[in-house]
């Protein structure tokens, strides 16, 4: 769930919301280099740092959905899309062709020539035992933990956990409050 610094949760529209122009910015920066990419976990590492809303999930739970908002955009602008400048763990020939009509638009290093479309080999930016570690849609719900640290002044705080029929976060018990779904603790 999307959170600020100070705790209070966001919700996830109004922080895809939030993140779209950041993403959009980001990718025409990377744009203006010939062959230039961005990794969906240097993107979300930069909207999450540049809005102050951090999301505790790893970024390839919720990117996919900023780079829909972003492909929207682009389309609403009549512009190339951009959104092909973020590469994850797949690439293939027509995400190449798709950054290239967005380098041949904005790229300040373009060959005479308009450039080629060139796949990219993502770089190991993450341990292969951490991948295996990420949750996969469906994973039975677990207590959350909040970011911010617990000073015995503080109040106690609910336990809480994701509901897998609805996705909310929610307090722990045996059932949703939001979807009445169980919970199974």
């Amino acid at each position: 769930m999307p959170h600020r610094a100070n705790g209070s949760y966001v919700s996830n529209s109004d922080a895809l919301t939030a993140w779209t122009p950041i993403a959009r910015a980001r990718l025409l920066e990377t744009a203006g280099s010939y062959h230039a990419v961005v990794t969906d976990e240097q993107l979300a590492v930069a909207v999450q740092q540049t809005s102050g809303i951090i999301h505790d999930d790893p970024a390839n739970s919720w990117i996919g959905k900023l780079l829909d908002r972003v492909d929207l955009e682009t389309q609403r602008n009549d512009e190339p899309p951009l959104a092909a400048l973020c590469v994850d763990d797949f690439d293939d020939d027509a995400k190449a062709e798709r950054r290239l009509l967005c380098y041949r638009a904005y790229s300040d290093d373009l060959p005479a020539d308009g450039g080629v479309p060139a796949r990219v080999a993502r770089p190991a930016t993450r341990p292969a035992a951490r991948r295996k570690e990420r949750p996969r849609a469906g994973a039975a719900s677990r207590p959350r933990s909040s970011s911010t640290p617990a000073h015995a002044s503080d109040p106690p705080r609910a336990r809480e956990t994701t509901c897998t029929s609805c996705f909310l976060i929610v307090p722990v018990g045996p059932i949703c409050s939001s979807c009445g779904a169980p919970l199974g603790e």
